[in-house]
């Protein structure tokens, strides 16, 4: 595999000028659900949801307190696509949802800006406007461009959004791979023409935790400690299987606001999971989120994206909370019969509505034998013998045993 330097990447991995960190945390991080947007530009769904569906699903994360703000479209794909976006605010707007609300738009096209606005205008609602630009040298090899030109659009574009009294966050695309003297002026451009937010987008899936640390310690030291009443986001593509843990590294860092879409959906390997992200920023004191429906949301989501979800998909998934292992079985019986801490689980599974799955496998024990009769059947009594029996069955076949093999063991005599 070629390494990064031969990609023309910059490694933020490296980059470890500043060694401590530049913000406090936040105990509270807002989350960006770029779902309708970012999530649509993957192939993981077919048939995009119609409006109704869509309103649907933000009246709901908004009413469980899920998300704050939503970004609900790209405008300048067209005129249908346009009207969608305008009834989708409208119906939003008449049920009283408290989140805000943005679209985005390619920061040096004039199109985009202009569609932007007239939805904007139509509504009569603050729409923030979402202009990102890929400001490296790299992209305007690989493009074609006058990188100058396309810096100037970009800075006319903002100073027409905001001249038109809307919010604007500047999202400079691929940051997380471009060398900092190639992005400092254009942020500073950005800051000097009232930007509202920058948001780090990492487009390409390739920080690493310490990348995204390094970042945005540069970020807030060269930009942010300058400019107190900007707010900075992070965009992160999970390329790498790495979404999680860099969030989770841009909370500690200080971030204002993440984004995520339902299910993981978007463009490759997905954008951010909501739900692991609203399970883990609340487990580790970023938020304060009851997410106790976790599992009833994400289902309702999958069934309107026409989607399967994986059944081991941490925390959302039917067997992520599923073992066939005897010692872990073990464990898990007694911290329930003496109210102990949930060992071998990182959270209680009450707090997920959720409950443990014991099975009896090749690799279980005794104990397996007795929860998974106990909840399956109600059976407390079960005998030494009849358990032993169950239990070699599973290791000579060499496999999991469903819940009609093990009423067939029991009664057999």
């Amino acid at each position: 595999m070629r390494k990064e330097s031969q990609l023309g990447l910059y490694n933020w991995s490296t980059h470890n000028e500043i060694e401590a960190p530049v913000r406090k945390p936040l105990s509270y991080v807002e989350i960006d659900d770029e779902t309708w947007r970012d999530g649509m530009q993957g192939t993981q769904t077919t048939r995009h949801p119609n409006t109704e569906k869509r309103k649907e699903y933000l009246v709901t994360a908004a009413r469980l307190g899920y998300i704050d703000h939503a970004d609900i479209g790209f405008p300048g794909s067209g005129p249908k696509h346009r009207r969608e976006i305008v009834k989708l605010i409208r119906s939003l707007e008449e049920e009283k949802v408290r989140i805000t609300l943005s679209t985005a738009g390619r920061g040096a096209a004039i199109d985009d800006v202009r569609a932007i606005l007239e939805i904007a205008e139509k509504t009569g609602y603050p729409l923030e406007a979402d202009l990102f630009l890929d400001v490296s040298v790299l992209r305007a090899n690989i493009e074609g461009w006058d990188r100058k030109e396309k810096i100037n659009q970009l800075r006319n574009n903002i100073s027409l959004v905001k001249n038109e009294g809307l919010p604007v966050m500047f999202v400079p695309e691929r940051i997380t791979a471009i060398p900092p003297d190639e992005v400092y002026e254009v942020l500073r451009m950005a800051i000097d023409l009232g930007v509202d937010r920058i948001c780090i987008a990492d487009t390409q899936g390739i920080a690493t935790p310490w990348g995204v640390s390094n970042i945005f310690r540069w970020v807030f030291k060269e930009i942010g400690e300058k400019n107190k009443n900007v707010k900075f986001d992070f965009h992160e593509h999970n390329d790498l299987g790495m979404g999680i843990a860099n969030c989770l590294v841009a909370a500690q860092e200080g971030i204002d606001r993440l984004h995520a879409t339902v299910g993981g959906i978007g463009e490759r390997a997905g954008n951010v999971n909501l739900e692991q992200l609203l399970v883990v920023l609340s487990a580790k004191d970023f938020r304060n989120t009851d997410v106790r429906e976790i599992r009833k949301f994400a289902q309702m989501a999958a069934d309107i994206l026409r989607l399967k979800i994986p059944s081991h998909e941490p925390i959302i998934g039917e067997q992520s909370t599923g073992t066939a292992s005897g010692i872990h079985a073990s464990t898990y019986g007694k911290t329930q019969n003496e109210g102990l801490p949930p060992i071998y689980f990182p959270y209680d599974l009450d707090d997920i509505g959720a409950k443990a799955l014991v099975k009896i496998g090749p690799t279980s024990g005794m104990a397996n034998v007795m929860i998974f009769c106990k909840k399956e059947f109600g059976i407390d009594n079960i005998t030494e013998e009849k358990a032993h029996e169950i239990l070699n069955y599973a290791k000579e076949r060499g496999g999991i045993l469903s819940r009609e093999t093990v009423k067939r063991l029991l009664e057999r005599d």
